[in-house]
């Protein structure tokens, strides 16, 4: 998949561990290729070095976010604001991707996933109608 030519690959990973000529801020839709993010699944420490790790990826321009909010996830919390989950990070890529759609779906998921993790593990209470389960209805 990495080598179809229908899409374009974009590392997603933190600018500042890597070359600068590597990084890119946006997604370009060239030559009518679908962007492919590939999303390092991992605690910080682990991702850097499945980055390091993996040299068939350093073919392939790293897509640095840097997103105006900070994380709204409430499970484990890093010590920077601006480290993000993982299903953060997928929502950021698919609106970059112009899903933004997509993004406001996952993003919701996110927000219920973590409200009925929390809730259980405090024995709290699940609001049916807050405003992520609203919006799910939606889509559902």
């Amino acid at each position: 998949m990495l080598d179809d030519p229908q899409w374009q690959p974009y590392i997603v990973f933190p600018g500042e561990f890597v070359a600068q000529e590597r990084v890119v801020a946006d997604v370009a839709r060239e030559d009518g290729k679908r962007p492919l993010f590939i999303l390092l699944d991992a605690t910080w420490n682990e991702a850097r070095k499945m980055f390091r790790k993996s040299p068939y990826l350093e073919k392939f321009p790293v897509l640095s976010l840097a997103p105006e909010q900070i994380s709204r996830y409430r499970l484990r919390r890093s010590r920077r604001d601006d480290h993000f989950c993982t299903a953060e990070v997928a929502a950021l890529c698919l609106e970059l991707a112009g899903d933004v759609s997509a993004s406001g779906v996952l993003d919701a998921y996110l927000d219920v996933f973590s409200a009925h993790y929390l809730g259980a593990k405090f024995q709290r209470p699940i609001d049916p109608d807050d405003m992520a389960h609203t919006y799910l209805k939606a889509f559902i």
